[in-house]
C-alpha cells in the first residue's frame, strides 16, 4: 500500500470513529455514562497498540485539579491513588498543566503515582481542550518500549476534542435545565407572594423617602407593583431567542417633557399613549438600550391605578463619572426606573442611584460603595502617593486613579467571561513570582498611569482656564485623551479573557497575563469587610466561591501588599487585599452602584 493510499484509509477510519463518538454523544445518557462508552471505544480502536486500560479525568473547578470521572483496567489502589490529581503532579498532572499531549514508552521519572507489582509500560496523556481551556486529561496505556506515532496521536485528539464537545454539550444542557428550574422556583415564590410582596415594595418607598434629592413625588405602591410585576414577566420572554433587557420609569403625571431642559434628554413621545402591558415592553425592548433609554410610565387618564407608556427618555449628557461609569446620567432625581438585564434581576433606581433590587424574587437594598470607599482603596493609594502624578496634583491625581479602576473592573464584568486581576506593586513583583507562573510575560506595555497624569494635567487646567481662548481646544484634546483611556481599559479588560490571571502593576502597566496562581494554600481566614463591621466573628466560606476566588485568596496570603479583583461570568466583582498575617477582606462588590454605560 502505498503513502497515499494509507492515509486515505486512515482517514476513513477515523471519520468512522469520529461518527461512533458523536452517536455516543447524542445518546440520552448522563454525562459519566457517555464518558465510559467513549473510553471504551477509544481503547478498542483497531489498528492502534493501546492497552484496555484508561481513564478520563475532568478538571475540579474548586482545586483546579483534575478528578477521576471513568476508569478501566484500574486497581481499587490504583483508583484511590488517582482520584484526584494536582496540576503537574505525575503524567496527567502535566498533561493538564502544559496543555499538551505526554508521551512515554516506560515507567520513568515522570511517573509520580508507583505502586508495587507495576508492570513496565507507556503512556498517552491527552488534554481536552475547548478553546484553549482546559477540561480534562485523557489517560491512555500503551505496551513499554511502544514508539510515538503521529497517526495515533491524531486519532486520540480528534477523540478527545469531540470528548470536548461532548463535555460542554451536556454541561450546556445541565446549565440549561438549572435555569429552568431556577426561574420555575422564582416564579413560584413570586405567584405565592402574589407577585412582589408588598412589604419589600414599601420598603422601597422608604429608601425613596430616606434619599433628600427630588422635588417631593413619591411614587404610589400600587403603580411600583405594577412595573415591578410587568418588567419582570418581560424579562422571562425571549425574542428571537434573545433574552429582553429593558428600563421602564415612573414619571410624574404630565412631566416627560420637563426632563428635555433638566437633562438635555432626548424624548420620544407617543401621539396615543399605550397600555402598560407585558407584550408592549417586549415589543419595545428591542429598539432601546436599557443603559442610555428608559420606557416613560405615566398613571393613566382617569384612573387612580392604570399606567400607560407615554414615550421614551434617551439621556445624552455626559456622566459625572470621569471615565462615564454610571446609568441614567443625571437624569431626575423624581423619576424611578426598573431595570433588567438578566432573566428575574431587577435593579431599582431613584435618578440614577440604586436604592434596592430584586433577584429572583428575593429583595435586596442598596449594595455597599464602590470598592474605592473601601479599605481595599489604601493599599493602592499606598502606592500612588509615590507617582509623579501625585506629587503634582496631590488627591485629584489620585481621583483620576480611582475612577480608571472603576472603569477597567467594569470592562472586564462587561464581558461576561470571568477572569483575575492582580494589581501588584513594583516592589513585591520579584516575590510575586514564586507564587504565580507567567505565561504571557510582557517586555513592554503602555504605562497608565503617565496617561492618568496627563489627563489630570488637562483637567485641572480646564478647570481653571474655562474663559481661555484656548479652552475649547484643549477640551477637545482632553476628550481623545479620554477615549483613549478608555480604550485602554477595554484593552486591558480583554487579557482577562486568556485563561488565567493578568498582572497589572501600580503604575497600571501589563506585565504578564494568562498567569498560573501557585501560591501556597492561605492558612489564615478570610472575613467580609462589610459584615465585620457588624458581626466581626463571621468568616467567608472559600468553598463556596470557586477555584478563581481560592486561588486569589491564596495569592493575596503570599504577596501582602497585592489587591485581587475576581470577576464573576455573572455575578458581582470581588476584591481581595490582606488585613494582617492572620486574616484576609473580601469586599463583596467592588462596583457597587456603577453600571457600564
Amino acid at each position: 500500500m502505498s503513502d497515499l493510499e494509507k492515509r486515505v484509509s486512515d482517514y476513513e477510519k477515523l471519520q468512522k470513529i469520529i461518527q461512533l463518538a458523536l452517536s455516543i454523544a447524542l445518546e440520552p445518557w448522563s454525562l459519566e455514562e457517555q464518558l465510559e462508552h467513549m473510553l471504551a471505544l477509544m481503547l478498542s480502536i483497531p489498528g492502534l497498540e493501546l492497552l484496555n486500560k484508561g481513564a478520563i479525568f475532568l478538571v475540579d473547578e474548586r482545586t483546579e485539579g483534575l478528578k477521576l470521572i471513568v476508569s478501566r483496567g484500574f486497581s481499587d489502589f490504583q483508583t484511590a491513588m488517582c482520584s484526584n490529581i494536582p496540576p503537574g503532579y505525575c503524567l496527567c498532572g502535566r498533561a493538564a498543566m502544559t496543555k499538551k499531549i505526554v508521551f512515554t514508552s516506560h515507567v520513568d521519572d515522570l511517573h509520580d503515582v508507583r505502586y508495587e507489582e507495576m508492570r513496565d509500560h507507556g503512556h498517552y496523556c491527552i488534554p481536552i481542550l475547548s478553546q484553549r481551556r482546559l477540561l480534562g486529561v485523557i489517560n491512555t496505556y500503551v505496551p513499554a518500549a511502544h514508539r510515538r506515532e503521529e497517526i495515533e496521536e491524531d486519532f486520540l485528539l480528534a477523540i478527545a476534542s469531540t470528548v470536548a464537545g461532548l463535555i460542554e454539550r451536556k454541561r450546556g444542557e445541565l446549565a440549561l435545565q438549572k435555569a429552568h428550574e431556577d426561574l420555575d422556583a422564582a416564579i413560584r415564590r413570586q405567584t405565592s407572594r402574589g407577585m412582589f410582596n408588598p412589604l419589600a415594595i414599601e420598603r422601597l418607598v422608604d429608601l425613596w423617602r430616606q434619599d433628600p434629592r427630588g422635588d417631593g413625588f413619591v411614587p404610589n405602591p400600587v403603580h411600583v407593583g405594577q412595573i415591578l410585576e410587568m418588567v419582570f414577566q418581560a424579562s422571562l420572554q425571549r425574542k428571537e431567542e434573545i433574552n429582553v433587557e429593558l428600563s421602564v420609569s415612573l414619571l410624574p403625571p404630565g412631566e416627560i417633557e420637563a426632563y428635555t431642559d433638566e437633562c438635555n434628554a432626548m424624548t420620544l413621545i407617543f401621539r396615543h399613549p399605550i397600555p402598560l402591558q407585558v407584550d408592549a415592553l417586549v415589543a419595545l425592548a428591542r429598539s432601546f438600550d436599557p443603559v442610555t433609554t428608559t420606557i416613560g410610565v405615566v398613571p393613566a387618564r382617569g384612573s387612580s391605578e392604570a399606567l400607560e407608556i407615554c414615550g421614551a427618555i434617551f439621556f445624552n449628557c455626559s456622566s459625572p463619572h470621569r471615565f462615564d461609569a454610571h446609568s441614567f446620567n443625571r437624569s431626575p432625581a423624581s423619576m424611578l426606573t426598573v431595570m433588567v438585564r438578566k432573566v428575574g434581576c431587577l435593579q431599582i433606581f431613584k435618578g440614577m442611584e440604586i436604592i434596592g433590587g430584586f433577584d429572583s424574587g428575593l429583595f435586596s437594598e442598596p449594595s455597599p460603595p464602590p470598592f474605592t470607599e473601601s479599605p481595599l482603596a489604601w493599599n493602592l493609594l499606598r502606592q500612588v502617593q509615590h507617582h509623579s502624578g501625585y506629587h503634582r496634583f496631590g488627591i485629584g491625581y489620585w481621583h483620576v486613579y480611582r475612577d480608571f479602576i472603576d472603569r477597567l473592573l467594569l470592562a472586564t464584568a462587561a464581558k461576561k467571561n470571568g477572569g483575575t486581576i492582580i494589581w501588584l506593586p513594583l516592589s513585591m513583583e520579584e516575590r510575586a513570582w514564586a507564587g504565580a507562573e507567567p505565561r504571557f510575560f510582557l517586555d513592554k506595555g503602555p504605562d497608565g498611569s503617565a496617561l492618568l497624569e496627563t489627563f489630570r494635567e488637562m483637567e485641572q487646567w480646564g478647570e481653571t482656564n474655562q474663559g481661555h481662548e484656548d479652552w475649547h481646544k484643549r477640551e477637545m484634546v482632553r476628550l481623545r485623551l479620554k477615549r483613549e483611556l478608555m480604550g485602554f481599559a477595554d484593552l486591558l479588560s480583554r487579557l482577562t479573557l486568556i485563561d488565567g490571571a493578568l498582572f497589572l502593576s501600580d503604575r497600571l502597566s501589563p506585565l504578564t497575563f494568562g498567569s498560573m496562581i501557585t501560591a501556597n494554600p492561605w492558612k489564615g481566614g478570610v472575613v467580609s469587610w462589610v459584615e465585620e463591621q457588624i458581626f466581626p466573628s463571621v468568616r467567608v466560606d472559600l468553598s463556596r466561591l470557586g477555584a478563581r476566588h481560592t486561588s486569589a485568596v491564596n495569592f493575596i496570603g503570599h504577596c501582602p501588599d497585592a489587591i485581587a479583583f475576581v470577576i464573576s461570568q455573572d455575578g458581582p466583582v470581588t476584591g481581595l487585599v490582606q488585613k494582617d498575617q492572620d486574616t484576609i477582606y473580601w469586599w463583596p462588590d467592588c462596583l457597587g452602584g456603577l453600571r457600564d454605560s
